[in-house]
């Protein structure tokens, strides 16, 4: 049985707003929140877990309205980024209204969590650890959960979805990538930032091949990136995103729309902002 439990942080500003506590504001502190955001929690059967999702509706949201969705990745560090930007240009009549969908976990742990869901196949090599490794390779049953209990979710309790963007960094990046040549069509677009495609020996390049055999079209619009410094003794990240991008290319799958960017120095850790800014003009073909 599914449980879900319903936390809002709900204001009529479209920006930030301290909280008005008489004994914070006494003593000189005033606690910060996130307008127009709520946090839900759903079980997950195709998983075993409970997830935390993070929710950002827009002005004037109604559930009889159909809004375009971004399901994002990691959104303990990733959300207010994409949220704040996504309603500064919403606001300013440069982005139609958005859902921004942040899919975390109800227990907090960042790299078994990521490790489990993000990665495509089952390696003790590579990731943070060979323990954690033990975890790998869950990346089918998140999506099967993205498919039919989030999104089902989405459209009963909020709006119907006009169309999907997927956005992940790092082992994020991977499963965008991977959902990409591994199931397309669940995605309108998608925004991969600094991809993991070192992961299992480059074994994601395998899908591009698969994908050139089988013929098999690619309607959506991509956006690849990476921060040109993401380079050191062990491995290229800037190298591999460009094999990548060049193999894809090379496939010649119907109806693809692509962009790569190297961003000038931006490290791994810097580059998410630029990344999801730059992803988002790209994919909804801002000005």
């Amino acid at each position: 049985m599914k449980k879900y439990l319903l936390i809002v942080l709900l204001f009529s500003s479209n920006y930030c707003k301290a909280q008005n506590n008489t004994e914070a504001a006494n003593q000189g502190t005033l606690s910060m929140h996130l307008a127009r955001t709520e946090v839900r929690y759903l079980a997950s059967e195709q998983v075993g877990v409970t997830y935390r999702l993070y929710l950002s509706l827009p002005n004037n949201f109604s559930s009889e309205k159909s809004y375009p969705a971004i399901f994002l990745l990691d959104p303990e560090y990733s959300f207010a980024i994409a949220k704040n930007i996504t309603d500064h240009l919403s606001e300013r009549n440069d982005l139609e209204d958005v859902l921004v969908i942040g899919i975390g976990y109800e227990v907090d742990n960042y790299r078994l969590n990521r490790t489990r869901d993000y990665t495509p196949s089952y390696t003790l090599e590579g990731g943070y650890s060979r323990e954690l490794q033990k975890h790998s390779g869950g990346a089918q049953a998140f999506l099967d959960f993205m498919e039919k209990e989030l999104f089902p979710f989405i459209e009963k309790q909020y709006a119907s979805i006009k169309n999907k963007t997927l956005v992940g960094h790092s082992f994020g990046g991977l499963f965008t990538c991977w959902t990409l040549l591994h199931q397309p069509q669940l995605f309108d677009q998608y925004i991969a930032v600094s991809p993991s495609l070192w992961y299992d020996n480059r074994l994601i390049f395998n899908r591009i091949e698969k994908l050139q055999q089988s013929n098999q079209p690619l309607k959506e619009r991509v956006f690849l990136t990476v921060g040109s410094h993401e380079v050191n003794s062990r491995r290229s990240m800037v190298r591999d995103l460009n094999d990548f991008s060049k193999k894809l290319k090379e496939a010649k799958p119907e109806g693809l729309t692509l962009k790569t960017s190297i961003l000038d120095n931006e490290t791994h850790n810097t580059v998410f902002p630029r990344a999801f800014s730059d992803g988002l003009r790209y994919v909804f073909q801002l000005r």
